[in-house]
């Protein structure tokens, strides 16, 4: 089984590696249970960081928490030491929550425990120094809306590559030329149907079979973060909003 892999299917590819670590736990489990579940954890430790580096990079910076540690040393720290407990994505998928809300929150959570920390060893070195540590509501918000971005950017990049990645594979790249000549570069529908020897009608119905299958790409990739369906129109269209407003 290749736990590396992430299918663009509805089932979610973050349950199969938790249902691989649950079996391998389970009495009378599989005698090579524990390596499966040993490269599942690993898997999943991967795809955080492939897709959420930057948002926690950004959601730190944006803390106003440095001075307790350099942005990378607070993410890195948050995958060696919460992201490591083997209970860490059980317990987030019996929470409820989207996977960028809880990681978001345990950030959170970590970068406090950073905070205190260190204004513990500043006090034991100067008790009399009175200085504010406490993030206020509104840095919080800011640092919530820069993770937003930088993940929901994140999220419309992957399911593009997807997208591109198809296309290639049925014969229609042109339709990708078409998307990124006219969205991308700027050039009206007629100059590209020119420069690519087409009719212009056909560049429209291309960039909306392509602006489709991102959106159901984006679709995908919130399902495998554990959007329910019921959730994934309102979820999509954040994601969108996002996007568009960090453009403007």
């Amino acid at each position: 089984m290749h736990v590396d892999r992430f299918p663009t299917t509805h089932a979610t590819w973050i349950e199969a590696q938790l249902t691989i670590i649950d079996d391998a736990g389970r009495p009378g489990g599989e005698t090579s249970g524990s390596g499966r579940a040993s490269f599942a954890r690993d898997a999943l430790r991967r795809h955080v960081m492939d897709r959420y580096t930057v948002a926690l990079g950004a959601y730190v910076s944006a803390t106003g928490l440095r001075a307790s540690g350099e942005r990378d040393e607070l993410v890195s720290g948050f995958y060696a030491g919460p992201m490591a407990d083997p209970t860490f994505f059980r317990r987030w998928r019996t929470s409820g929550m989207p996977l960028r809300r809880w990681l978001m929150n345990a950030m959170s959570f970590h970068c406090r425990s950073v905070r205190r920390d260190a204004q513990r060893e500043r006090e034991r070195r100067a008790p009399a120094a009175d200085e504010a540590f406490e993030a206020t509501a509104g840095v919080e918000r800011d640092a919530a809306a820069a993770f937003d971005r930088s993940w929901a950017l994140a999220i419309v990049n992957e399911a593009y590559v997807r997208v591109q990645h198809e296309l290639l594979e049925r014969g229609r790249e042109h339709d990708d030329a078409v998307l990124r000549m006219h969205v991308i570069d700027g050039m009206p529908y007629e100059q590209v149907a020119r420069a690519l020897g087409i009719e212009r009608n056909d560049c429209f119905n291309a960039v909306r079979r392509v602006a489709g299958a991102v959106r159901g790409a984006v679709r995908d990739i919130l399902r495998e973060e554990g959007v329910p369906e019921s959730g994934l129109e309102d979820a999509l269209a954040e994601v969108l909003r996002i996007v568009e407003a960090g453009g403007a």
